[in-house]
């Protein structure tokens, strides 16, 4: 909150008059009540801790990011204070990865050279709930935040469970394998 005091505002003489403390401390009363106001004005503009939902889907529009304007608040709330980092971000894979898994449980870019792919292609696994509407989500998320040369071969939804699967299915089948929820 915005701080000040009395006597750096109001002369000496006018505080010694008993009628002019008086008005001095009325007027400081309405001045606290007028700075809290615009504390509050202020946090709704700046601070996306406590943005109202309105203001977080104006701040998305005012700095043009990837954007769901029915996504929970908490998500939003994560893309808006991210915003300016993030769109530096955008057209790497970290770019593609930070930005997912603000929705996912967890997201994996893996590049072509990780999976044996065409060069410039690359394929994405996500962690959470799979759904016709969540990769539609994930696939608009991914177009928007990958670089433009690139193509996507796959999107691949695994559920909270899925490395404790994948463990599993290796061992299974004699192999070893290590498991990594989330890209570095």
């Amino acid at each position: 909150m915005i701080e000040f005091e009395l006597k750096d505002i109001v002369p000496r003489f006018i505080m010694n008059d008993r009628t002019g403390y008086a008005m001095a401390k009325a007027m400081e009363a309405g001045l606290r009540r007028f700075l809290e106001i615009a504390q509050a004005a202020l946090d709704t503009v700046t601070d996306p801790a406590k943005m109202p939902e309105w203001r977080l889907d104006e701040m998305a529009w005012e700095y043009a990011i990837p954007y769901d304007y029915g996504a929970d608040p908490e998500t939003k709330r994560g893309w808006i204070a991210e915003a300016r980092a993030l769109s530096r971000l955008y057209g790497t894979k970290k770019g593609v990865h930070d930005y997912l898994k603000t929705y996912f449980y967890g997201a994996n870019v893996q590049e072509a050279e990780e999976y044996g792919g065409e060069p410039y292609h690359f394929r994405v696994r996500l962690y959470g709930t799979a759904g016709n509407e969540n990769e539609a989500w994930a696939r608009r998320a991914i177009a928007l935040t990958q670089n433009i040369r690139s193509v996507l071969d796959a999107v691949m939804f695994f559920g909270d469970d899925a490395a404790a699967t994948e463990y599993a299915a290796a061992k299974c089948v004699g192999e070893q394998a290590h498991v990594r929820i989330t890209a570095t």
